[in-house]
């Protein structure tokens, strides 16, 4: 089996026929990303470029609020449930073609959004630039994915010395994941590619207060690097935003 054939199989052995029904809210990660653009914390209108978003779960659940919406994945199967719900589709291997320069061309996108997907590739730093290259001025880039520096996480490695398992998934090891990230992390990338105005929001159903031995460890110098703290450790799914600047 090469390359390409295991990373199809791994991104299509969930699939059902249900999937090709309509999205039926059974998602956390798809729910938490549309009540992120339904409250304005993300932007929403234009077009919509959902990067490894499988069946088109998220385009649907926005399909009132974006103009227009595309599912790019690496599985054909995955992608004619994304069709029947209503979506535009982009087969593509990120690690290997970017974000296929030859169908979604430079500036043509509004928002990407990335739904733990960036965990499961070779090269976040490449995929980092191909969303630049893709955003129209002022686009937005939208982050999900497990947060490695999540206190659960740490108690686990440093109090058992078992490294924690960070995916839902446990059919195949640690979920298939090739990385593990923090913020500092994603903030590095994708600053790194060009992008301003990073931030970490809040995961309001998952997150949690840490520990005061884990938060004593970081330096806090006033109440706002308190908070930064408390953010970093206390939720377990990285929600990370980024934008590009405009006139670029």
């Amino acid at each position: 089996m090469d390359r390409d054939e295991l990373y199809t199989r791994m991104a299509e052995r969930k699939f059902k026929l249900k999937d090709l029904e309509p999205y039926d809210g059974n998602n956390g990660r798809v729910n938490r990303c549309e009540q992120l653009f339904r409250s304005g914390k993300l932007r929403s209108g234009g077009t919509l470029l959902d990067v490894g978003g499988g069946i088109g779960d998220l385009g649907y659940a926005v399909r009132d609020i974006f103009e227009e919406r595309i599912v790019l994945d690496i599985s054909e199967k995955n992608l004619d449930a994304a069709i029947a719900k209503g979506n535009e589709v982009v087969v593509c291997d990120v690690d290997q073609h970017g974000l296929d320069r030859e169908v979604i061309g430079d500036s043509s996108i509004d928002v990407v959004t990335a739904l733990d997907f960036i965990e499961h590739i070779v090269d976040p730093e490449n995929f980092a630039r191909e969303c630049f290259r893709v955003l129209q001025s002022g686009g937005q880039v939208f982050v999900n994915t497990p947060n490695f520096q999540y206190f659960e996480h740490l108690e686990s490695l440093l109090y058992r010395g078992v490294f924690p398992h960070t995916s839902g998934d446990h059919e195949v090891y640690h979920g298939g994941h090739l990385a593990f990230f923090v913020l500092d992390d994603l903030e590095k990338i994708f600053t790194s590619a060009g992008f301003i105005k990073c931030q970490q929001i809040k995961d309001e159903e998952g997150y949690r207060s840490p520990p005061d031995q884990f938060v004593k460890f970081l330096s806090q110098k006033n109440q706002k690097e308190y908070i930064d703290c408390c953010m970093k450790l206390g939720n377990p799914n990285l929600l990370f935003a980024c934008e590009k600047p405009q006139n670029i």
